[in-house]
């Protein structure tokens, strides 16, 4: 018991409790800040990358902080970390084929912010997932999708990538209707649709009517194109839908869908 006493009341103990309770709380600290510092719901390519470097230099810090905490507790506990520095040259080639792939996730976040390849709050497409860039560090990327699907990246694994907050997202939409409307008819009525298009808070240039796209089986489609902000894109297309829908409604043209027909053989 009372060695047990000792050597909880021994400098080494309380010294590395003491070590590990600061660094603890000071990465708290440092995390409270970042989130803090970093700006929400702002597109704007300032704070984006603001946010990035952020994130970046934050973790940076941290991975610091426990390096140094970790040689204060082995040099308390008598271990020569001068030794263990001097020794890394010799197993250096070892380690170096050991994090290889830590040290290439490290220079591709480097290389990530060097050529403006995407930033925090960037909406990107990766092998086939879209998704909006939520993390970026060291070593890793997170991307998350509009249904919550998070995607984590290493680094050295983003080679090609589709930044779609670059430009904008522009809609090219397929709008069916019966063969009995003639296409002046619905020209008219798309007059009336892009005004209001037009008038909503998410579109960033004038929409335009097309024309004929297509003839189908039972019905022809007319096509218009509207372009609004990336982030804004699926709410923007489900805009133009409601918009299409009660201006037909209102000008009586009709939108087909299948229907059966069934014939008493008497």
């Amino acid at each position: 018991m009372n060695e047990i006493t000792q050597f909880l009341l021994s400098e080494k103990f309380i010294t590395t409790v003491i070590t590990i309770l600061i660094s603890s709380i000071i990465i708290l600290i440092i995390k409270r800040a970042r989130n803090k510092i970093e700006i929400s719901n702002s597109a704007s390519i300032k704070t984006k990358k603001r946010n990035t470097m952020v994130s970046l230099i934050s973790n940076i810090i941290i991975y610091a902080i426990l390096l140094l905490a970790i040689v204060i507790i082995l040099s308390k506990w008598g271990i020569d970390v001068s030794a263990i520095v001097t020794s890394l040259g010799v197993v250096g080639i070892v380690a170096g084929l050991a994090l290889q792939d830590a040290l290439k996730d490290i220079i591709a976040g480097c290389n990530i912010i060097a050529d403006d390849y995407f930033v925090v709050g960037d909406i990107v497409t990766y092998d086939n997932f879209t998704g909006t860039v939520v993390e970026f560090g060291l070593k890793k990327t997170k991307i998350k999708a509009v249904d919550g699907t998070v995607l984590v990246l290493a680094n050295r694994e983003i080679s090609k990538i589709i930044n779609l907050s670059t430009s904008d997202t522009t809609w090219y939409l397929n709008i069916p209707v019966a063969y009995e409307h003639s296409e002046k008819e619905v020209a008219k009525v798309m007059e009336g649709i892009l005004k209001r298009i037009q008038d909503t808070e998410l579109t960033t240039k004038e929409p335009e009517y097309l024309g004929i796209n297509d003839f189908c089986d039972s019905n022809i489609n007319y096509l218009l194109s509207a372009s609004c902000k990336a982030k804004d894109r699926f709410a923007f297309r489900r805009e133009i839908l409601k918009i299409v829908k009660e201006e037909f409604d209102n000008k009586g043209i009709k939108i087909p869908y299948p229907q059966v027909e069934v014939h008493d053989g008497k």
